[in-house]
């Protein structure tokens, strides 16, 4: 690179919420970007401020050298119209803390988008005024997912939803997309330039690891499941298929937080399996292929809904980079994702007896099988997630802007 170029990330997930933007802003740093970064102050995933954090105090910080703007979003809380409040005041606190940030010079901006979409206003207004090329890494699909999650499908909610979307994608100038399914579904709002739509998939930021310590009893066959705890992973299953499973060596090891956890935590004491369901909280993403490297699979699962259908799951990645063999109870992009890796055994059918039969299938495999999905699974994440590789076409794609 022979000139410093400089990145403003807009993303209203940072550090410390645990998202993946966090290493690719230090990437980008490492490779010799001047990056800044504007986000919210971190509530995700219990709805609460993080200690420290609070709308009575500035906020601004510097993290690993990169500056970080925090605007005075409204805590995600519960419900859905504290939801929206969140949503919506990202996109008024944002524009105003743009503002301190107009003295300065940006070459790119950089839209991290996971729900909600309307993060990308703020970036499109700068743009009109600056003229600075902006790429968006679509995570999430809108309006897809807010009837995903909400259950809400009537015009009046979608399609001014639509129009916004439309809006955000014609003024985006390279948009990113988790999922190969994701780029029809982007590409039908466009009239023209349908070739800036790429699939780039997010690569794993943690990789195998040696077994260093014990975390579980090596007796058991240990399920690892990591990362959010909420309604769309669908661990309600695993409450009916402990309960199943009960006379196998089966324990279930669940590494993360989140807004159903609390009730997951009560049907697990109600149901009398605290032995069998252990629950370890979030722990950092540095600690995660440690976990990894003592499980005997590792747990994917998703709700049976059309735009899950098309997602591609980021923990997926992280299993296979650490080279586990996978159970998975998912339909779409995860089935067909690991059915083409043969790294692990997918159910049928996203249902309390799919995923059971999925156990006993993973249970039944023989070393030699076994050990072929271990190795299928470290071989595929190498072959299609690989960091370095991923980063060098994202920085090409930048680079033609």
């Amino acid at each position: 690179m022979n000139e410093k170029k400089s990145i403003l990330i807009i993303s209203q997930y940072f550090y410390p919420e645990q998202f993946r933007i966090n290493d690719l802003a230090l990437e980008m740093k490492n490779r010799g970007y001047e990056v800044t970064v504007l986000t919210g102050l971190p509530n995700y995933p219990k709805g609460e401020y993080f200690k420290g954090y609070s709308k009575d105090k500035n906020c601004d910080e510097i993290w690993n050298g990169i500056p970080i703007y925090r605007c005075n979003l409204e805590a995600r809380k519960t419900g859905s119209v504290n939801l929206i409040k969140n949503y919506m005041s990202f996109v008024y606190e944002a524009n105003k803390k743009l503002k301190d940030l107009e003295q300065f010079h940006f070459d790119y901006i950089y839209v991290f988008e996971v729900s909600p979409m309307t993060v990308a206003l703020p970036a499109i207004q700068l743009k009109k005024k600056r003229n600075i090329p902006v790429i968006i890494n679509i995570q999430d699909l809108w309006p897809e997912n807010i009837v995903a999650v909400t259950g809400m499908d009537y015009p009046f909610v979608v399609k001014p939803i639509e129009q916004m979307v439309k809006y955000i994608y014609e003024n985006c100038d390279l948009i990113l997309t988790a999922s190969k399914s994701f780029v029809p579904n982007i590409q039908k709002y466009l009239k023209k330039d349908k070739e800036k739509v790429v699939f780039w998939p997010q690569y794993s930021i943690v990789s195998k690891e040696e077994k260093t310590k014990k975390l579980f009893n090596e007796k058991d066959f240990n399920i690892v499941f990591t990362g959010n705890i909420g309604k769309a992973q669908g661990l309600d299953l695993v409450i009916e298929a402990a309960k199943q499973l009960k006379e196998t060596p089966i324990k279930w090891q669940l590494v993360g937080d989140g807004r159903e956890e609390d009730a997951l935590k009560k049907a697990v004491h109600d149901n009398d399996l605290d032995d069998i369901v252990i629950f370890h909280g979030r722990k950092p993403e540095s600690e995660i292929p440690q976990y990894l490297a003592n499980a005997d699979a590792a747990l994917l699962i998703l709700k049976l809904d059309p735009v899950f259908e098309m997602t591609l799951p980021a923990k997926l990645q992280t299993y296979m980079a650490c080279g586990v063999p996978i159970i998975g109870c998912v339909s779409g992009e995860g089935k067909r994702t690991i059915d083409e890796s043969h790294a692990g055994v997918v159910s049928q059918e996203i249902s309390v007896d799919g995923l059971v039969k999925a156990c006993h299938e993973m249970l039944n495999e023989t070393k030699e099988e076994y050990e072929l999905l271990k190795h299928n699974s470290l071989e595929y994440g190498f072959n299609n997630f690989n960091k370095e590789k991923l980063l060098d076409e994202l920085f090409e794609n930048m680079g033609r802007l």
